[in-house]
Parts: C-alpha cells; structure tokens; sequence
C-alpha cells in the first residue's frame, strides 16, 4: 500500500490536505465557524477561544497547526482589536510558503462583509491545495502520537500496550512516535530516566513529571475522573502505570516542551504543551497538541468510550468488551480479542500498526467520518 504524501513548500509532507481557518480570539470565532459550514469538506477550524490580552503560548500554537504538514494554506480571522493579531499569525505562516491572509471583521465591514471576502479567499486557497504535489512517503517519514482518554482497566492491560508496541515498530522503521500525559506518569520517572538517551534527557523527564505531580497538589486533584473509578482503577499510580504502557520499549529520546523542537529528529519522545497555550478542554487539547509538535495522526485509547477526535486522524482503540457493543460505530480497531484471551499482544501490536500505515495512506477513520474535529 503507497502513502502518497502532499509536499508542503516547507519540506513537510502531510498525508492530509486542508485549509485552515483560524480565529485568534472568541470575538471572531463565529463568523469563522460561520466560514468553514460554507467550506466542510476541505478545510478545518481552530483558534484561540479566549479575550483581548497577548497570549504567545496561544499564538505559538496557531502558527504550528497553521504550518502543520496537513495544512494547505490559511484564513486568519481576528476581529481587530485583539493581542492575539491576525497579520502576525498570517505572516507567520505565510513565512512556510503556504498561502494566508488575514481580514480584521472590523476592519472589513462587519460579519457579512468578512463572510463574503473569505469565501472567495477560500475558494482560491482551496483550489490551490487541490493542485499539491503528491510524493511517496514511507513510514520512516511519519510522525504518530498516543492518547488515553476515558481509561479503565482495560487501557492498561491491552489497549496502551498495543500502543507500545506499534510504536515500537514504526521507530524500528525509522519513524517517530511520542505520547504525552505527564499528569498520568506520577511513579514512573525513575522507569523512563532508565530508559533516557543521556543524563539531560534523564533529568528532563525526572523534572517534567516533578512538576507535574505539584501542579496537582497546587490545583488540588490529579488526572483522575469518576470514570476511571468506575472502570476499576484504584489509584493514580495504578492509571500511571497503565498510561506507561503507551511508553513501548524504544529509548526516550527527549522531552518535547516547545512547538518546533522535534525538528525532524527521530525515535520515542514525550510532548508536553507549551505554557499559556492550552486552546481547548478535554482529550482533543492533547490530540492537537501532537499536531502542534507535527504528528501526523494519533492512536487514541479507551475503556470508558470516549468518542472524540481532533485536527488530525484519530485511530480510537478499544479493549473492553462490554463497551466495543455499545460504541463500535466510533472505534476504529477491536482490541477486545486481547481481554477475552483469543489473541497476544505482539500479534494484534502488528495489526494496529498495519492500520496507521493505511490511515497515513489515505484510510479514513471513524473520527473523520463523523466530523469529530474538536479544536
């Protein structure tokens, strides 16, 4: 099976082919969810949903997904008056090669004026995009994150090992694969500083997951739902470990704490968020944070059923069983062979990574299918 990837100006290469609309701040956000209604098919939506002071964290995010190797070009829409700014986020992408604009909607007339000038600045951008070159890509050009959202018992049993493990064999391929979820690693540094390249690498994620376990004591709970507990883990520690699982067995190559630092490097890694930048609450903020660190496509594990996805293709995994009956329609691959003992590990850890390699290739998943873009 090809991966006939779309070569981006900047070098990247994306198995995905949108244009980005973009709001900087939650005045703008409806006439850019106005805009994309007009554009479903071949655009995306994402922004900023917060006030009028600078935000960089936010900024910084913009721009990585605006130059994200999925992204065509962009309309940036900003009401006017705003820190975050709609020309320096434009500018910014447009340093890519790739096509944006921005339009203030006070300084173009209003809401239907601003409709009216970016839909035919989208119709143009999309055109474009629809003429991008396509290239062969191998697995060795993919970068792939996990997720956990919604775990129980079964997360940690099946479906992050599986995740593991098809990380594993696409690093062994030459390509990249990280997860992220300090927040859920609380006992695991000594395991993963073992496993780090070098003695900074090691302090890295000693750090990282110290400054973790305080900011949950400061804000007085951990990464721990009702769900969790119902779905029969006793402990952060015990979901902390499950959530290592995702980990595989590669050597921890860095910690991914800025938009950008991957930087082509291959190998295991764990991306963290940059401070301020958060855009959105819940699972999807972690999906868009792979893309913001490049990731092509994500895994996303579940015991609980979460159904959401994000700006780029989410493969949701799902191990137990009495959940798989009831929300099969949202799950792309049925781990639960795995926790009624019919298969191992290593067998279903190639299926699933024979799956990203036909997602990359072009496979839709559920998530796509169902629209589930949150941002």
């Amino acid at each position: 099976m090809k991966i006939l990837g779309y070569a981006r100006p900047d070098g990247q290469l994306g198995i995905r082919n949108k244009v980005s609309i973009i709001y900087t701040v939650d005045c703008s956000r409806f006439v850019a969810q106005k805009l994309r209604l007009l554009f479903p098919e071949h655009t995306q939506l994402f922004g900023y949903p917060g006030g009028c002071a600078y935000a960089e964290g936010a900024i910084r995010k913009m721009i990585a997904l605006g130059n994200h190797s999925g992204s065509a070009g962009a309309v940036v829409i900003g009401l006017g008056c705003e820190g975050t700014d709609a020309d320096k986020i434009a500018t910014a992408i447009a340093a890519s090669g790739r096509p944006a604009e921005a339009v203030k909607i006070n300084a173009a007339g209003g809401d239907i004026v601003t409709l009216e000038k970016t839909s035919r600045l989208l119709v143009n951008m999309i055109q474009h995009a629809s003429t991008t070159e396509r290239v062969e890509m191998t697995p060795a050009d993919l970068v792939v994150g996990t997720e956990c959202g919604g775990s129980d018992a079964t997360s940690g049993l099946a479906s992050n090992p599986l995740t593991g493990i098809a990380g594993d064999m696409l690093i062994d391929a030459g390509g990249t694969y990280m997860h992220e979820e300090v927040s859920e690693l609380m006992g695991c540094a000594d395991v993963l500083a073992e496993r780090a390249v070098n003695d900074e690498v090691a302090a890295d994620i000693r750090q990282a997951i110290e400054e973790a376990e305080k900011a949950c004591f400061a804000g007085g709970r951990f990464s721990w739902g009702y769900g969790n507990i119902q779905g029969g883990l006793t402990s952060i520690e015990e979901k902390s470990y499950g959530c290592l699982a995702k980990s595989g067995t590669q050597p921890l190559q860095g910690v991914l704490r800025t938009y950008g630092s991957l930087a082509g490097r291959k190998g295991y890694f764990i991306s963290m968020s940059e401070p301020g930048s958060g855009t959105f609450h819940g699972d999807p903020e972690g999906v868009n944070q792979f893309a913001a660190h490049g990731a092509h496509l994500a895994m996303f594990t579940t015991g609980c059923g979460s159904t959401t996805g994000g700006l780029i293709p989410v493969i949701k995994v799902l191990a137990n069983y009495n959940r798989m009956q009831l929300i099969a329609d949202n799950v792309d691959f049925d781990a639960t062979p795995i926790t009624r003992g019919e298969r191992g590990l290593d067998d279903m850890g190639r299926e699933l990574y024979a799956e990203i390699l036909a997602v990359a290739a072009g496979k839709l998943t559920k998530s796509e299918i169902h629209g589930h873009y949150e941002a």
